[in-house]
């Protein structure tokens, strides 16, 4: 072997010895490494607001608002034309009035005098039968004497006498005396309609023609509405109608709740408002110390029908809008509930069986290896460790005082 040779073995040698000693070392340090402890995952608890199921009769309330209104409002019009002229009250918005007082007149002079000549005429066929009723009709003619003289142009007039057979009839009326009695008549009861006189008590709410305006048959004069008589408009939603009924009591009131007043339901229309999807409920107003006035926004509570068996929640606690979380083994599942009432805050449902723990707060976020415990059981466990924590306190408290 020459020298090269042995080098060479020797280099080959001492790296192989080298390899050796590094992976033995490895294999030591990695034998010394301790592996790290696997940890638990720690099961996290998610506490609930829960009740448990107990059904019991509830008297329903159906709560809304409305406004006041004049049981009868009325559009004064002028049935006969003519210059306006004023009533014992001035014809001014706002302005009250008692029943039977004048609202406005209308010029009749020329009317009166037409009149007038009509019974002038009158008395003229009168006194053109008397001639032949003395001779003819001798029996009555004291009868139509004493008529002739009761007529007077400026009064109304008299009633005709009494026929006594069916010939002084047709005398009569081939004189034409019946047409010509009942057109007088005709024309003394449109006289009157040239005097307005108010139909109730109430104030006038508009006036669309002014005193010295010119009236013209149907035209509008003014608005006025019955103070003494109101009730309230409530638009009811469908969904919650067939809770109420003709002659409930209804509980109303201001919307600050200072002012209240009594009620009771009087009509309900059959008519749903294509906006609102509601139908007016009309209700009836007993008055009292507090003044009410049409157009008042008020607030209502109106007495429903009753529910023999059912429980009220919240309304935030409905899962899929008919469902309610129930709690069984600390699992969370949904139960399909009957609901009877819905309101804006709360709902009365049955459907459940009795004692069943339901969630009555709403979920989000919940997942389905999310532990869950009634919030009761929270408080409890709180307690506890609040105790455990005062006792251990108090414990070392007493070790450090006997060092």
């Amino acid at each position: 072997m020459d020298k090269n040779q042995g080098k060479t073995i020797v280099i080959v040698i001492a790296s192989i010895i080298i390899i050796g000693i590094a992976i033995g070392a490895n294999i030591f340090l990695q034998e010394q490494k301790k592996s790290p402890k696997k940890q638990k995952a720690e099961i996290t608890v998610k506490y609930v607001q829960t009740e448990k199921v107990a059904y019991q009769t509830i008297n329903t309330k159906v709560k809304a608002y409305g406004r006041v209104g004049s049981a009868q409002p009325l559009d004064v019009m002028s049935e006969v034309s003519g210059r306006m002229l004023a009533g014992n009250i001035r014809l001014k918005a706002g302005e009250k009035f008692s029943a039977g007082a004048v609202l406005f007149r209308v010029d009749d002079k020329e009317a009166k005098l037409s009149l007038q000549a009509q019974k002038s005429s009158f008395m003229r066929d009168i006194a053109t039968i008397l001639a032949d009723f003395k001779i003819d009709f001798s029996e009555s003619y004291a009868a139509w004497q004493s008529y002739f003289e009761a007529i007077d142009v400026q009064k109304p007039l008299p009633e005709l006498p009494k026929v006594k057979n069916s010939k002084e009839k047709t005398y009569l009326a081939t004189k034409n005396i019946f047409t010509n009695y009942y057109n007088i008549q005709s024309i003394e009861e449109r006289l009157k309609k040239y005097v307005y006189r108010a139909p109730f008590s109430g104030t006038i709410a508009e006036v669309f023609l002014e005193m010295g305006s010119y009236a013209n048959p149907g035209g509008r004069i003014a608005k006025i509405i019955r103070t003494d008589k109101l009730e309230l408009k409530v638009p009811i939603e469908t969904s919650n109608i067939q809770w109420v009924n003709i002659g409930k009591s209804v509980k109303v009131q201001s919307e600050n709740g200072q002012q209240t007043w009594q009620g009771s339901v009087i009509r309900i229309g059959d008519l749903v408002n294509p906006q609102t999807q509601a139908l007016d409920v009309f209700i009836n107003i007993s008055p009292n110390q507090y003044k009410i006035y049409d157009g008042l926004y008020l607030e209502v509570e109106i007495n429903g029908t009753t529910i023999p068996e059912g429980m009220e929640i919240s309304r935030s606690a409905l899962v899929d809008r008919t469902k309610l979380y129930v709690l069984k083994d600390s699992l969370l599942t949904k139960k399909r509930i009957q609901i009877h009432k819905s309101d804006e805050e709360t709902v009365i449902f049955s459907g459940l069986t009795p004692n069943t723990e339901i969630v009555t707060e709403p979920l989000a976020g919940i997942k389905s290896d999310t532990k869950v415990a009634p919030l009761s059981t929270a408080a409890e466990a709180e307690r506890i460790a609040k105790q455990k924590a005062k006792e251990q306190a108090k414990k070392d408290s007493l070790q450090k005082s006997s060092e």
